[in-house]
Order: structure tokens, then sequence, then C-alpha cells
């Protein structure tokens, strides 16, 4: 960047506001990876001296008050309608036992002696039915036994556990099983591409923006999806489901994180997943009163539909405001928030708001911008590290009905639970223990649990070992699926954070699509799943240790601004630790 005058008449008031207020943000926010700072002749004497200089959010409105508690609550609202759309699946998708339709003819015969006498191999062919049988011959095993076989065409299926699911509607079995998985994967790569056109237009046109638009979205989308009578409509209703659904969990967590600062950024990061177990504890308790899909689908719907209510009282982020010059907007919102958290309000707002805005019409956010410098590295590492975590996390959530352990909704609301206090231990892990070491410790610990489960299942018939050992995994996993994002914001500068968080999306997006067919890895080894995700949840937690520990990168930063260096009464545009560009 080149280096560039300022008026020289902005000088004495400059340096008149900095003896009043050696914390006062001068020198712009700093959370925006550039910075104005008086040109040094000598750079190498700065001297490390005094705190980190506060940004004018934080010194107006405080790193966390009643303001902040109340819209960072408000905005994790937002997390249950988009987890109850990607958890739907679990039991709206669920494969159940099935066979073909017995005829009318044989009415009174047991469905076991009707799928042992006409259906020996699978439920896709069906023996030939002579003339004239009847139930007693079936029954006094003195029916002829035709070697001909027709192919079905019509399918009853087992309603014990689930009621009526997509399968069951659409008759998805034999040579339409396969697009029991297609309808996921064009889900998850709608949410693979929600995370990059997500997170461009949120840093292009706002937060608060897309929040809402995507949340409008979702709620028509949720009642068109009520409404489809095919398996194509079902598809497509989907695809833009997911692309819609992660673009509003993401937006409602950067928002979150721009509004707190300190470590409350940390802890208001966590507190936006607390809804997820949640979620899933609901949809399988709503699961067990509603068994037809399209019952349960409106009942998750429907609260999504109250929440845009909430444009009237979320903000936007004062600190996006500033960063795109947008000073009066941001005024408005500062002094509404410093007067919720009574706190006095400078005289000089108008100033300090001034000397904040960027002399430049800022960057616009560019995805190229990912892949320049020490970001191509960071965002090749989150890559691998964000595909790994996304096939643990959700190879274990998603595929609940495949390990066979018992009710599908007790194992589910079991391992649903678990994940409460994974959350919660974060928080403290996060500020006391940095991020790298205890993302490694915890993607490395799942893992463990997954060999495990797999080695006891070898020598123990019973369920609740392997209970016991997913609940591990879980535990650790969860763990990991709450750091992550906040150790990939941290990453990134603020033009272009919600980009960066989106294209780790795409990553995840990937990682999804492989989760239905994950399992199929049974036909090789029925021991391979495991496997594969215990290798990359550990292949995931070791890249991350490639990657700079953001906590110790804040406490030794040098401050922007010296007194006791010589300034030739320019000003210079740097990046956030100082140096010139």
């Amino acid at each position: 960047m080149k280096a560039k005058n300022i008026e020289a008449e902005m000088l004495p008031e400059l340096q008149d506001l900095l003896q009043k207020n050696a914390n006062y943000p001068l020198l712009g926010d700093r959370r925006k990876s550039l910075k104005l700072i008086p040109s040094q002749k000598n750079k190498e004497k700065s001297v490390p001296a005094g705190p980190e200089p506060k940004d004018v959010v934080t010194t107006v409105i405080g790193n966390y008050g009643r303001w902040q508690l109340l819209m960072t609550f408000l905005l994790a609202m937002f997390s249950f309608p988009c987890t109850f759309h990607i958890y739907l699946p679990t039991f709206t998708a669920k494969s159940t036992k099935f066979w073909c339709r017995l005829p009318e003819s044989l009415a009174g015969l047991p469905i076991e002696n009707w799928i042992n006498y006409s259906q020996p191999v699978d439920a896709c062919y069906v023996r030939e039915l002579p003339n004239g049988i009847t139930v007693e011959s079936i029954l006094n095993n003195t029916a002829p036994v035709l070697d001909s076989f027709l192919k079905c065409q019509q399918w009853d299926y087992d309603r014990s556990e689930v009621g009526e699911t997509i399968i069951s509607e659409w008759n998805l079995v034999c040579d339409n099983a396969g697009l029991t998985n297609l309808a996921e994967v064009v889900f998850l790569v709608g949410v693979g591409i929600g995370g990059v056109v997500g997170g461009w237009i949120s840093d292009k046109f706002g937060r608060k923006r897309i929040l809402m638009g995507m949340m409008i979205c979702q709620c028509v989308l949720a009642i068109i999806s009520l409404l489809v009578r095919s398996y194509i409509q079902y598809v497509a209703v989907r695809l833009i489901m997911g692309l819609v659904s992660v673009s509003v969990v993401y937006a409602a967590f950067v928002l979150s994180v721009e509004l707190v600062s300190g470590n409350w950024v940390t802890i208001a990061g966590v507190c936006n997943f607390f809804p997820l177990p949640l979620a899933y504890v609901i949809v399988s308790l709503l699961s067990l009163l509603l068994p037809n899909w399209r019952d349960l689908q409106l009942s998750l719907s429907l609260p999504g539909c109250f929440l845009l209510l909430l444009w009237f009282v979320l903000p936007e982020s004062p600190r996006w405001l500033i960063g795109r010059g947008r000073i009066q907007e941001a005024k408005e919102i500062i002094v509404k928030a410093a007067k919720f958290n009574n706190r006095a309000i400078p005289e000089d707002l108008d100033k300090m708001l001034l000397l904040s805005k960027p002399e430049t019409e800022a960057e616009q956010p560019s995805i190229v911008m990912l892949f320049k410098g020490y970001l191509l590295k960071h965002t090749f590492c989150l890559f691998i590290a964000w595909f790994s975590m996304t096939i643990a996390y959700y190879g274990l959530l998603l595929n609940i009905g495949n390990f066979n352990l018992g009710n599908l909704h007790v194992t589910s609301i079991i391992l649903a639970i678990v994940e409460i206090p994974a959350i919660a231990v974060s928080i403290p892990i996060l500020l006391k223990a940095g991020r790298k070491i205890p993302i490694f410790i915890s993607m490395f610990m799942c893992g463990m649990a997954c060999v495990a489960s797999e080695l006891f299942s070898l020598s123990f018939e019973d369920d609740w070992i392997m209970i016991v050992c997913l609940m591990v995994g879980k535990f650790a996993i969860g763990s990991s699926n709450m750091m992550m994002p906040i150790f990939t914001a941290e990453l990134y500068p603020t033009l272009i954070r919600n980009l960066g968080v989106g294209v780790s999306q795409v990553a995840a997006g990937l990682a999804l699509m492989c989760i239905p067919y994950l399992w199929e890895l049974t036909a090789l080894n029925k021991h391979l799943p495991m496997v594969t995700i215990a290798a990359l949840s550990a292949v995931g937690g070791g890249i991350v240790l490639l990657l700079p520990e953001t906590t110790r990168a804040k406490e030794n930063k040098k401050p922007a601004f010296d007194n006791s260096s010589p300034c030739n009464g320019t000003f210079t545009i740097c990046d956030e630790r100082g140096y010139q560009n």
C-alpha cells in the first residue's frame, strides 16, 4: 500500500484527541485488517508498551453488556430452524423394512408367512402366484412353489419406528433406492454453494439484510415443501433449502461475534451453537408424536416464521458499517446500545467515528483475497480441517440409524444431550488453552473413540458399550464443531471474514455430500465407515497444528501507535500488526 498524506489541518486535532484519552480508537477498528498509523522514520525503534487500543465500538458500548446479551441470545435462535431442516432426514428418510404388497386375495395371511413364501431373496422380486392359491395352503405349506419371479411394483413398509417417510410415499426402494441419498446430496450441494455465496453477499450487503432475507426464503421453502407432490419437486426444494440454511447460520454467527469484543467473542461464538443439540432433541421427540413426514415438516417450519419479527429488533453490525464508511448508521446503533448498557456517550463520538472511517473507499471483498499471501496457507489448511471435521461430526450424527443400536429416538436423544456439556466445556478451554491444541486433542479423541467402538464390537454384543464409545466420540467432535468456526473467523480479517467462513463451508459441503454414501463402504468391510471417520478426524486435527495460534497473536501484538517514535506528519496504511504493506 502507498503512504497517504492527510490534510495538515487534521493533524492538530488528532494529537489533541490522543492526549485526551490514549485508549480512544483513533486509528480505526482493531478488527479491520487495514489501519492508519503515523509513519515512522525508524520503525525498528518501536517499543511495545501499553494495552491494546480499543476500537470505537468497544470504547462506547463496552466488551459485553445487557444489549449484547439480548442480541446474541436472539441471534442464537436462528440456529433452531436451520438445524431442524438439516436433521429432519434422520426420520423423514429413514430406511425401514419393506416387502412386496400382499394381494387382496390373500388378505388374511400374516406378513411373515407372505414374505417367506413369495420373497425368498429380497422384496424387489415376488414369486409368481399359481392359480387357486389360498391362505390355508400357504400356512399349511401345501401351496405350489413356482420358480418364476416377477418384478414387484408396489410395496408396504414397517411403520413401527417411523411413520410415513419420503421413501414410503414415493417408493424409493429397489431400483429407486439410490434416490434417497440423492435427495440429501442435492441438499448438501446447496449447503456448499450457500457457504460461499452467502458469505460473499453478507460481506458485501451486510449481515442483517442477508440474515433476514435468507430467513424469509427458508420459511417460504419450508411451506412449499409441504405442497410438493413429486420426488423431483422435493429435491428442487431441498437444493435451495440447503443454500439458504447455511447462509442464515453463518450470518447470525458472524453478526454475534461482531457485536462483542475481548474474551466475549469466544463466548458469544460458542453460545451461538447451544441450540444445535436442543434442536436434535426437539426433532427426535416430535417425530414420536408426528410420525408422518409432512406433519413433522410443518411443525418444525412454523417457529422460524416468528423469527422474521426480529427485523425490528436486531441491528446491523456497527463494525461492518464503519468499515463500509456508513458512519451515521453506525452511530445510531452505538448510541442505542450504549444507552441500553447504561454507559456514558463520549461528547466527541462524532469525531471518534469520523477518524475510524476508512480514508479510502473500502476494497470490495473478493474470493481471490483468500488465496493471497499468508491467507493461502490458512485457506488450504482450513479446507482440509473442515472436510475432516464435517465427515466425523455428521458421519456420527446423520448415520445414527445405521448403527442399529436399539430405538432410534432414544439413541438420537442420548447422542444429542451429550453435546450440551461439550459446548459448555468449549468456553473455558478456548479462553484458557487457545485454539489449536484443543481442536487437535478433541478431533484425535473422536478418532480414538471410533476405533474403540469397532474393537469392542468384536468382543462384546452389548449395545450400551457401543453407545458409550459413540457418546465419547460425539462429545469430542461436538467440541471441535464449536471451536472451528471461532478459530476460522479469527484467522480472517473483517473485510473478508464472512467470505472466509463461507468458503470453509465448501469443504464442509463436499464432506456432507459424502455422508449419505459413507455407510456404503460396509460392502467392502463392515468396519470401514468408522475407520474412515477415525482416520480423517486424526488428519484434520493434525493439520490444524500448522495454523497460527490466534490468541497468542493477540497477546504479542505490538501497539499500532507509539508516542516516542519520530513522526514525519504523514500517515501510512498498514496491516493489523502495525507493519507497513
